[in-house]
């Protein structure tokens, strides 16, 4: 297992040596000049002379890029241009909604994707599986955005029983902050629902079939012992990585629904961040998410290898 994570390890961090040089060389093809978005409407010569000199805008790319670099390592994002907070502090804040959207949605995921693959694999050819398909590919193919749209329409202005949008911390009313993530845990997570419900149906199908299981039957081994002591542990080893996957998944494709329902997380910050060109924000938001998703990727890699220790060679 030492062994897996040191070889992990290896191609984690060069990758993720190549993700920021990709981060900060894209911003830099972005057109305009980013000492006038910052100068204001009046573009004072020497206001723009101050900001290029100060954000060290007249290096050279690669130079920039050493900087910024070195900084990012000592852990200094920089300061944002539009909130003047050390962009530190703002990772610090905006990260635990974030993080606690991503894990309501996969509470979600997991309670209707589970039953509904496993039923779906039971139940092969019969009209619960070909519901359960439909279910799958209607949580595919609907965007994130209409369906938060619907849902306030429905909930909130029609029948007023959950907030629009907003976010409280739960450190001031747990159920007003279960209130405010319901919805978008809900769009969030019938997406990856439908991921799962697939894989999982996948999976026992396989592990149905398996030697195992007709020894166990033979025996005479109630079903419900089969599928639950014996089918479904083997048939989640798969599930478990795949989870973990779309966990990181979750972290970085929030950004709509966090939009759609004003949560102020990771993905309201890089828009914003975008939005009025405060390029040391998007990267420092998009380089964490990316460390997030190889943190959640290594993890992945070493759950599928232990529970199943041929791998680990």
């Amino acid at each position: 297992m030492k062994t897996l994570l040191l070889r992990r390890l290896a191609v984690s961090l060069p990758t993720l040596l190549l993700v920021s040089m990709m981060v900060f060389g894209l911003q830099k093809l972005l057109p305009g000049d980013p000492a006038l978005a910052l100068a204001g409407e009046e573009h004072n010569p020497e206001v723009v002379e101050f900001l290029r000199q100060k954000y060290r805008f007249n290096d050279p790319v690669p130079v920039q890029y050493a900087i910024w670099l070195k900084a990012v390592i000592q852990g200094d994002f920089g300061t944002s241009v539009r909130t003047r907070l050390p962009i530190g502090k703002m990772l610090v804040e905006k990260l635990p909604v974030t993080i606690e959207l991503a894990t309501l949605s996969m509470l979600v995921a997991l309670a209707i994707g589970l039953p509904i693959g496993i039923f779906a694999a039971l139940w092969r050819g019969t009209p619960l599986d070909y519901g359960a398909s439909m279910f799958g590919l209607a949580g595919l193919s609907i965007p994130h955005f209409w369906l938060g749209i619907m849902l306030i329409l429905l909930f909130s202005v029609n029948l007023g029983w959950l907030p629009a949008g907003g976010f409280v911390p739960p450190s001031e009313s747990i159920r007003q902050n279960l209130l405010t993530m319901l919805m978008p845990a809900l769009v969030l997570g019938t997406g990856t629902a439908a991921i799962m419900m697939r894989h999982v149906r996948s999976a026992m199908i396989q592990a149905m079939k398996q030697d195992y299981v007709r020894t166990a039957r033979a025996k005479g081994v109630r079903e419900g012992t089969i599928v639950l002591r014996h089918a479904l542990p083997n048939a989640m080893i798969p599930v478990v990585t795949l989870g973990t996957l779309q966990f990181g998944e979750l972290l970085a494709g929030a950004v709509l629904t966090e939009q759609v329902f004003s949560i102020p997380g990771f993905g309201k910050m890089v828009v914003d961040g975008v939005f009025s060109r405060d390029y040391a924000v998007v990267q420092a938001v998009v380089l964490c998410t990316a460390a997030i998703f190889l943190l959640m990727s290594l993890i992945a890699d070493l759950a599928y290898a232990a529970l199943n220790p041929r791998l680990r060679s």
